[in-house]
């Protein structure tokens, strides 16, 4: 016998026993629930609190409330970015629904109803809120339009990690006004985790305001390195970032240790942890390069590296480490230099590769080293953020400039700076300590003799390069005119184990510090063009160094290379169907960096046109409230320049576009025979048939002709025998064919049409016999 029973009843999240503190986050684009976002937010909050503190969470779109259910539509990318940008929205003059703009409305909507009732129901429990991509907008829409105030005022702390809307005003005005990234300290308070100073609108416009006026204080920010969403790149498929925020130590942790911080004044002291536990190394670990010098001289070295791999495993791991291996040796061997091994987290690989490395070759020296750490420069993925180090094992001197490519000191130096930056450690005899120092001393690493023990002497190498400061700078780029002060800022540089003890500061990249400070502040007025690199080196009290380095754009614009804004953008409705329209957008530029133009409402994307488009119809628009059209060009290679948008007012009554030739709208006289008919047209932005005039309309009235305003020929009249209404589909256009009077000769006339929408709208008439 079988027993069939109906499925279990979802439980009710409203309902659910009440926690002192209550969550809810919003995932992003196209992702399932419990997702990497949702899953490290979550699981970071609950670590910082002990019993009796617990947390209950709710992810918009498990289970739903009073029927709605945050979908998170997917963003199609089979296509790059024209697939990218046409799957947000519908289509230009195609038809179909906004569908992304439907589920953010449905998540709004979810997270409304969600905290209203939660609310009411818990009324002791601290509101924390989370949203990624998507789900960030959701949030951030959710707060700023939807939410009582009484509601706001529950919620402790919300983190908006990669918001498409983002808005931070400082972004702008780079080259006119002193912006965030020249040290100006006006920066918008929900500004958290942003790195570049230029960043000012996500990849789907800006929300203006942001955040409701008087609820600033509580909303975080976070917008990570090259994460197209958010606006921290100009290009569609550079995003690496957006991809990161649930890393180790990256935006998501550091916002639940903010979260923390809120709650410690609302909850006893021993049920929250706020400690923030700074990372021995850089915010995303360790990359360490190991370059042999595998010529004949050196088998007793490289079997002793083998020996120090088979030990640093732990150790390089513990510090969120990865490591990759060179192997070199000088022109004229059978290579100069190769990358045996990338960087790995597991060293397995790297020992792997190590013990394929012998001694053979040379015979001479100087080998290729310059060349070697070029090709690991160039060759290896380095991380953002990430402590970077190279370390050359060699028992002989180099070539400068090398004799495999012509490689310089001076150009190893400045690579390892743009790299951000990367400290060369040469492990080498005591007879080469002199030599190498100034390849050290200028990326900022250390020699480290070699006095016989080789495995001793990695190993205090990679000691030193763990224990070392950690600096960093606010921006991994300036822009600035010349005359311009810069400020640079590397007050979040620390050390775990000791004190940094003073600044130095080199500002146009030449190896030369210009400045010594025991402060993290230095500042420079620049006063030419140029492009560069800026570094700073920080030594605590052990000795021990390190320096951090950003790019320079004197006399530059971060939008330099992407087109500008159109011109004279408008946006007309052309057809209707109740509170939905047709719209017309046209625009002028001329622009020779466009490749497509890209045409958004309410920053939703709707579709692209050509280069050469002026005009664009964008259908399916909800005209229940103001909307905003915007039209933005793009590059051939993806990059978005500046948008230009408009404002399309909500439609509470027909889109009457004034009277159309033959005649003038008032104040204009128009003059005509009298007796004459003249067809009176217009526009309503659609057609909503002929029972549109109100009752006696049209209605005329006698006027003075004295009224100074210009004057115009009616050049087109017939001589219909009576008035009459009339619709054109094909224009989209209204006639009223006004029979006039042969009494009104040598009077003038004032002409009223009154619609039904309770408009009235009038032309002046001037009358010859």
């Amino acid at each position: 016998m079988t027993l069939t029973l109906p499925p279990a009843a979802a439980a009710d999240p409203v309902t659910e026993a009440c926690a002192p503190v209550e969550s809810v986050f919003a995932r992003g684009s196209g992702q399932g629930l419990n997702n990497s976002e949702e899953d490290r937010f979550v699981s970071q909050i609950r670590a910082r609190l002990s019993s009796p503190a617990t947390l209950h969470h709710y992810e918009l779109g498990n289970g739903g409330v009073d029927g709605f259910s945050y979908p998170a539509v997917p963003v199609g990318t089979d296509r790059g970015w024209e697939s990218i940008w046409n799957t947000l929205g519908a289509g230009v003059s195609g038809g179909g629904g906004f569908d992304y703009g439907a589920s953010v409305n449905e998540g709004v909507d979810e997270l409304n109803a969600y905290l209203t009732k939660r609310a009411a129901a818990c009324p002791d429990a601290h509101f924390v809120l989370g949203g990624y991509s998507q789900g960030a907008q959701v949030v951030g829409e959710a707060y700023n339009e939807k939410l009582s105030d009484s509601l706001r005022g529950r919620i402790v702390y919300q983190a908006l990690f990669g918001d498409p809307r983002t808005y931070l005003p400082e972004g702008e005005g780079l080259l006119s006004t002193p912006p965030y990234c020249r040290g100006a300290a006006e920066a918008s308070e929900w500004r958290f985790d942003v790195p570049d100073c230029s960043v000012t609108q996500g990849s789907l416009g800006s929300r203006i305001p942001y955040l409701p006026a008087g609820f600033t204080s509580t909303t975080g920010l976070s917008c990570a390195r090259v994460d197209f969403v958010c606006g921290s790149s100009r290009v569609f498929w550079e995003n690496a970032g957006h991809m990161n925020y649930w890393g180790d130590n990256q935006s998501i942790d550091k916002a639940a240790a903010e979260i923390a911080k809120r709650l410690t004044p609302l909850l006893p002291a021993e049920q929250v942890n706020d400690t923030v536990t700074l990372p021995p190394s850089g915010a995303t670990g360790l990359d360490v390069v190991f370059l042999i010098d595998s010529t004949g001289s050196m088998w007793g070295r490289i079997d002793a590296t083998k020996a120090f791999a088979a030990e640093m495993a732990d150790t390089i791991k513990a510090n969120r480490g990865r490591v990759a291996l060179v192997e070199y040796k000088d022109a004229g061997d059978q290579f100069s230099a190769r990358i045996l091994s990338g960087f790995q987290e597991d060293t397995q690989e790297f020992s792997t590769q190590l013990s394929t490395i012998y001694a053979s070759g040379g015979g001479d020296r100087p080998e290729a080293a310059l060349h070697a750490l070029m090709t690991a420069f160039n060759g290896l993925e380095w991380r953002n953020g990430a402590t970077k180090a190279a370390i050359v094992l060699t028992d002989a001197d180099y070539h400068d400039p090398d004799l495999v490519d012509g490689t310089t000191l001076d150009a190893v130096v400045k690579r390892s700076l743009e790299i951000d930056p990367v400290n060369v450690y040469p492990v080498v005899p005591s007879y080469f300590s002199n030599f190498y120092s100034s390849l050290a001393g200028r990326t900022s690493g250390q020699v480290i003799v070699d006095g016989g023990d080789t495995k001793a002497a990695l190993t205090t190498a990679l000691t030193r390069i763990q224990d070392r400061p950690v600096p960093l700078l606010a921006h991994p780029e300036y822009y600035a005119m010349p005359g311009q002060q810069v400020t640079f800022d590397a007050s979040s540089s620390y050390s775990v184990s000791s004190s940094i003890v003073k600044y130095d500061w080199d500002y146009n990249g030449d190896g030369t510090f210009e400045e010594t400070t025991t402060t993290p502040v230095g500042r420079r007025t620049y006063a030419s063009v140029m492009e560069g690199i800026m570094q700073v080196r920080l030594t605590d009290a052990r000795g021990l160094v390190a320096n951090a380095s950003a790019l320079l754009h004197i006399g530059k614009s971060p939008l330099d290379g992407y087109p500008t804004a159109p011109l004279d953008v408008t946006a007309t409705p052309v057809s209707n169907a109740g509170d939905v329209s047709s719209v017309q957008v046209t625009w002028q530029s001329s622009d020779p960096l466009v490749y497509r133009w890209g045409l958004t409402v309410d920053g939703i994307p709707a579709g692209l046109v050509d280069a050469g488009s002026r005009t664009a119809t964008i259908t399916d628009v909800h005209r229940g409230k103001d909307v905003e059209i915007g039209v933005v060009g793009f590059t051939e290679g993806g990059g978005m320049g500046l948008p230009a948008r408009v404002v399309l007012p909500a439609r509470s009554g027909f889109a009457f576009s004034g009277f159309h030739a033959p005649v003038d709208p008032a104040p204009a006289v128009n003059v005509m025979t009298a007796g004459r008919s003249v067809p009176m047209k217009f526009s309503l932005g659609g057609d909503f048939g002929l029972n549109i005039l109100q009752a006696g309309s049209p209605t005329s009235v006698p006027v003075t002709c004295e009224t100074g305003a210009p004057v115009a020929e009616v050049e087109t009249t017939t001589t219909a025998g009576s008035s009459s209404l009339s619709y054109d589909a094909a224009s989209g256009t209204y006639s009223y064919v006004w029979k006039t009077d042969k009494a009104w000769a040598d009077s003038c006339r004032m002409f009223e049409l009154a619609l039904t929408d309770g408009s009235k709208h009038t032309a002046v008439f001037k009358f010859r016999s």
